[in-house]
């Protein structure tokens, strides 16, 4: 019986270790593939407590396997931003203007009612009421509502993380060539450019640690160029 805890609480110890080097944030926020390496890791765990003859090696060598694997995973996604892309998916927008964008259902393989159902636990009861709505690589969906009494609209990424929103662009009526022009005014490329936002009047632009020029300052878009 004392063995028996004994391994469980070492094999909860090495979970939770595992875990925080991770850096794991809530379910709800997991991507697809740290959810595939949760899963591993809670399904390895139970190996040396249900089977009490194995050494709790069989557990830990694995656990910390994983481990790597998923600290290795998250670290080329932050070099590789192709790689990130590959390993987590882009957000996908499937309401613009009111409008339900159906050939992006069909890409993601969601129905109508999968949407409205989200749409409901955010509030929102018709598509009209939304200037856009976005599903997210983990599954949950971001809205933002119709601008009401001439107030911005809500900023949307054009450049994240070395990906051009091309869809993004083509919502507010500019092309790359634009962005590449506001860009050269600030004498920056896109590779040097952590993140770029845009509302249709307001450029935000948080360059990387790294990229030289002037501190950019957010200016009317075309009116930038």
């Amino acid at each position: 019986m004392l063995a028996s805890v004994f391994r469980t609480v070492v094999v909860y110890a090495a979970v939770i270790t595992a875990m925080r080097l991770m850096g794991k944030r809530q379910l709800g926020e997991l991507q697809p593939a740290e959810l595939v390496t949760t899963f591993l890791i809670s399904n390895v765990a139970s190996i040396c407590i249900d089977e009490p003859d194995l050494p709790l090696s069989a557990s830990i060598v694995p656990i910390f396997l994983l481990t790597a694997l998923e600290i290795l995973n998250s670290t080329l996604a932050w070099f590789c931003p192709r790689y990130a892309r590959l390993l987590f998916g882009k957000p996908v927008t499937v309401i613009v203007r009111g409008e339900v964008q159906q050939q992006a259902l069909q890409e993601l393989r969601i129905t109508a009612s999968d949407v409205m159902e989200a749409l409901r636990g955010k509030e929102y009861f018709s598509p009209a009421e939304l200037l856009w709505a976005t599903v997210e690589p983990n599954g949950s969906i971001s809205t933002a509502p119709m601008p009401q009494n001439g107030k911005a609209p809500p900023m949307l990424p054009l450049l994240l993380d070395g990906t051009l929103y091309r869809e993004n662009l083509a919502f507010w009526g500019v092309d790359a060539a634009w962005l590449d022009a506001c860009l050269t005014e600030r004498q920056l490329q896109q590779r040097d450019v952590l993140l770029l936002l845009y509302n249709g009047k307001d450029l935000l632009i948080v360059p990387r640690q790294n990229a030289k020029g002037p501190p950019p300052k957010g200016r009317p878009g075309k009116d930038a160029v």
